[in-house]
């Protein structure tokens, strides 16, 4: 039995055949949002509309010989 024959892609999420519970299916949602969140998050840093968080920006002058 291979991979094909347990599980199936339903919108670029690999999941097993026949799952119907609906918590897997509100999982896969939020997840999807989050992911497109993201992705519209770091187009807007490559275009310059927002800055990147967690780099530098500015001039840090942390010398200790002054």
């Amino acid at each position: 039995m291979n991979l094909q024959d347990r599980y199936e892609v339903r919108d670029g999420f690999m999941i097993k055949k026949g799952e119907t519970d609906p918590a897997i299916f509100a999982a896969m949602e939020s997840i999807k949002r989050s992911m497109l969140r993201e992705a519209a998050e770091r187009k807007a840093i490559r275009e310059g509309r927002i800055p990147a968080g967690g780099g530098q920006w500015g001039h840090w002058n942390i010398s200790d010989r002054d």
